[in-house]
């Protein structure tokens, strides 16, 4: 059997992939924003939590997918794996 660097495995490309969406769903958290509680605000007050949320909700999204392309990569890796990594 062959042996290939560990760069070229799939199944090591996958993993860190997947860590990588893992990493982004927990560390790309939008932080809270103070806006003064005037009455001239309620409406920037309104704005500014809709952008938290919309950010928040595209955050997880992306690490989640990220998290599943990497872990399809890795078990096709794994199951095509022909060669050791050396």
């Amino acid at each position: 059997m062959e042996s290939k660097k560990w760069y070229q495995s799939k199944t090591i490309w996958g993993i860190i992939i997947a860590f990588v969406g893992y990493l982004l769903s927990n560390s790309l958290q939008v932080q809270d924003v103070s806006v003064p509680a005037n009455a001239d605000f309620d409406s920037l007050k309104e704005l500014v939590s809709q952008i938290q949320a919309a950010q928040g909700n595209i955050s997880v999204i992306a690490g989640q997918v990220m998290g599943i392309i990497g872990t399809i990569i890795a078990i096709y890796g794994r199951v095509k794996s022909d060669s050791k990594i050396a």
